[in-house]
Order: structure tokens, then sequence, then C-alpha cells
């Protein structure tokens, strides 16, 4: 599915896409000198935007409202983008996670998506391990972890194939909490 071709018909999903966790919290907060974000970079693309919907609420559980026009606008689309992850409680200084998973609104809504669109990328922001298990919904997954202020330019970069994507991870996947020594 990877790279996207120039004139691909994409609809954005997640409100990570909106509104992207850049940075961790507590010590490491900075005041940005810019932050883009995925719904204002697409626009210098060669993707054509469709739609872009939210998707889900951090801290909260499924919206079926905003499912549904996540669902409609992966239909009238050729890729549906979503971006997931972690949101900024947690993880935190002085915060230990006693799991590894994303939310389960944004686990369903990716699910939803897939069922409407076979093809999805996932785009993840979180900047620790998460259980993957969710991963066969989509065709494309690209870990952006705690990206910066100017991640999303640097997404679209990757996705369209402009920069070859040559990172290797810094850590382990485990499949389960459980096979992680702590």
């Amino acid at each position: 599915i990877l790279p996207l071709r120039p004139g691909t018909r994409v609809a954005l999903i997640g409100d990570m896409a909106e509104t992207p966790r850049y940075q961790g919290a507590g010590s490491s907060m900075v005041e940005p000198t810019r932050l883009d974000t995925a719904k204002d970079v697409i626009g210098e693309t060669s993707l054509e935007l469709v739609a872009f919907e939210q998707g889900y609420r951090r801290g909260s559980g499924p919206d079926a409202q905003l499912e549904a026009s996540a669902v409609a606008a992966a239909k009238n689309a050729d890729v549906a983008i979503v971006f997931m992850g972690l949101d900024e409680v947690s993880e935190s200084e002085g915060l230990d996670r006693n799991h590894i998973d994303l939310p389960k609104a944004q686990v369903k809504l990716l699910a939803a998506v897939a069922r409407a669109n076979p093809h999805v990328i996932v785009v993840l922001s979180a900047g620790s391990v998460v259980d993957l298990s969710w991963e066969t919904h989509c065709k494309a997954l690209l870990h952006g972890y705690l990206s910066g202020q100017a991640g999303a330019s640097a997404i679209f970069r990757l996705l369209t194939g402009e920069v070859t994507p040559s990172g290797k991870l810094a850590e382990t996947y485990p499949l389960t909490l459980n096979n992680t020594p702590t």
C-alpha cells in the first residue's frame, strides 16, 4: 500500500490527525516554534484529502456518532489513514503504566474503518510499546513515536515515498504484557 501514489484520495481519521501527540508530558514539555498537524500539511502533498473525521475523543469511550462519520469518510476514499496512540495522561513523568493497551475507542474505530475500507494505514503516536494485536486491521503501520513539532510533515514524506524509512525500533515489542519481565 506504500508509498501512496500522487492523487490518492485519502480520508484522515483520528483526533491525533488534528491535535498531534508530539511530545511527552512533565519536564519534557516545550513550547514549539510551530506545530505541524496531518490535517494541515496534507495540502502540501500530492495526496487528495477527501475528508477528515475525529473518530474518537481522547480519554473517552467509543462514540457511535464519531465512529459512523469516520466509517462514511473511509468508504469514500481510496485509503484511510487512521491516527492512533496514547494520550498525554497515559504516559507522563512520575507515572507507570499497568498495561500496554491502546484506548478501546481507538481499536474499535480502527476495526470499523477497516470493515468499510480495507486499505488502511495506521500512524501511531506513543512514547513506549503498545499492544499491537489490532494490526491485522491495517495494511501498513508507521510508528511516529513522539515525533516533535514537524512530525506530521515527516510522516507524509514517508507515506508518499519522498523519503525511505530506514529507522530501526529501539525496543522490543512484547506480544502481551506478560511477555515482559516487569
